[in-house]
């Protein structure tokens, strides 16, 4: 079940056709697993991006791997997902937001992803 939340997240993904913009300010999609946190952002025009963080994480930085337990950072495109891999996250907990951060690497599909970033406010219910 997922629900609205008020938020952005916006990233450049560099592709053989040149320099592709997503942005997404008017909303994130959030809801919860029994160990993760995830985030979804659709930009409506067949791109997505999805943050699996876990239940207990901290602020801080961190590797995105495909280790059991850290972040992960999805690009979607059509029907492909594909994980950064190898990538960096940088991420407050709390504060202002509830989430907040950058985040970079390549993706599955040999695809770099630069100058991520997102913040989902508060006010996001369950």
């Amino acid at each position: 079940m997922s629900a609205n939340g008020s938020g952005q997240l916006s990233a450049d993904v560099i592709t053989t056709d040149g320099s592709m913009q997503f942005r997404v300010t008017d909303g994130l999609g959030f809801y919860q697993r029994s160990e993760t946190h995830c985030i979804e952002a659709d930009n409506g025009q067949g791109t997505r991006f999805y943050l699996y963080l876990p239940k207990a994480i901290q602020s801080g930085s961190f590797s995105l791997g495909l280790t059991e337990g850290s972040p992960m950072v999805i690009h979607a495109t059509g029907h492909s997902e594909a994980e950064l891999y190898p990538g960096t996250l940088e991420l407050t907990v709390g504060g202002d937001a509830q989430f907040a951060g950058q985040f970079s690497g390549m993706d599955a599909n040999g695809l770099q992803v630069s100058n991520g970033s997102f913040r989902l406010e508060n006010e996001v219910g369950a």
